[in-house]
């Protein structure tokens, strides 16, 4: 598969201003590092997640990869496109949609801002009425394509900044906080709409968030991203088994009394075992393994031996709240270090 985008130590500083005194000419500027070194690589037709707190540098590489602001130092690559010696080359093949509604015309309809957008691109006027009435259609503003923005919910203009960042039918779709400010039942609309109708055609999508839920849902991989640094990477399986120290599940079970736990804690890789809950009869037994694949089946095969009877057993995976938390608490002890 080849790479839609690499980046190559791509620095970007920024200066820090504090006041009115910052602007003399003789006062030693000082600088806010929003990227430090990234280097990265996305592959084509992927769903790529940035995730990361507020202020950990995900709006600024976004912002550098559609040619928006120039790096420090470092470059980067859209399709071999260099964003520096190609940016027209690479401002043809991206779009981007964020949560800003300031760009769009108020008192104009939806369709009238997106037809404003399209003469940006040079589109003609019947090629951009059919573009139009596509992405009016695919973002489900068929209906209300001639109401003026003003009128809009929070999603139809969130739907409608995404149609317009696929006006130019870009290839690389890069994604800023698209569910932001949005309700619960209109965030997961969005979320659907880019899932099944944005990266089901192909596109590769890049997307910055600190929504872990939403990461999860639509991402094939995610970096991890803290202070201009890429901290962890990789798809969520295995950010789980790069931080997670061990591996829980939940048994269901009959005829298990306490003196039998001693006897599965004895068995190698058995961190612990406690039981949780009685009812009907039924036990709840929880445990933490060092490794699911090669102790469970220790586990069942002694409890079965012993007479007793299975109900059901659930697994439980390390959340990506606390893989995020693990990242950022690892990096912060490195560098106390």
């Amino acid at each position: 598969m080849n790479a839609a985008i690499r980046t190559l130590q791509l620095t970007k500083h920024f200066p820090r201003t504090s006041g009115y005194r910052d602007l003399l000419p003789f006062r030693q500027k000082q600088r806010v590092t929003a990227l430090d070194g990234v280097d990265l690589e996305v592959k084509e037709g992927e769903f790529f997640g940035l995730l990361g707190p507020n202020g950990a540098g995900k709006t600024t590489l976004i912002k550098l990869l559609c040619c928006l602001v120039l790096p420090s130092s470092g470059t980067a690559r859209v399709f071999g496109h260099d964003i520096l010696r190609e940016e027209q080359a690479v401002k043809n093949l991206v779009g981007l949609v964020s949560s800003e509604e300031r760009s769009f015309f108020w008192r104009l309809t939806g369709r009238e801002n997106l037809q404003f957008f399209a003469s940006l691109y040079h589109l003609s006027g019947p090629q951009a009425n059919k573009s139009i009435n596509e992405l009016l259609n695919l973002a489900g503003l068929a209906d209300e394509g001639d109401i003026r923005f003003q009128n809009y919910s929070t999603g139809m203009r969130q739907k409608l900044a995404i149609a317009r960042g696929l006006i130019s039918q870009p290839q690389v779709l890069f994604v800023d906080e698209p569910t932001r400010s949005l309700d619960p039942v209109s965030a997961q609309t969005v979320r659907n709409f880019f899932k099944e109708r944005v990266a089901g055609e192909g596109k590769t999508v890049v997307l910055a968030t600190h929504n872990l839920n939403e990461a999860e849902q639509l991402c094939d991989r995610l970096a991890i991203v803290d202070h201009g640094h890429i901290i962890a990477l990789g798809t969520v399986q295995e950010l789980r088994s790069l931080f997670q120290s061990h591996e829980g599940c939940e048994l269901q079970v009959r005829h298990l009394s306490e003196p039998f736990l001693p006897r599965l804690r004895q068995i190698d890789g058995v961190i612990d075992c406690q039981i949780s809950n009685k009812y009907n009869g039924i036990s709840i037994l929880k445990l933490k393994l060092s490794s699911r694949l090669a102790v469970l089946p220790q586990v069942l095969q002694i409890m079965v031996q012993n007479n007793i009877e299975i109900c059901d057993c659930q697994l439980h995976e390390l959340p990506l709240e606390e893989i995020f938390v693990h990242a950022l608490s690892s990096r912060n002890m490195n560098k106390e270090n």
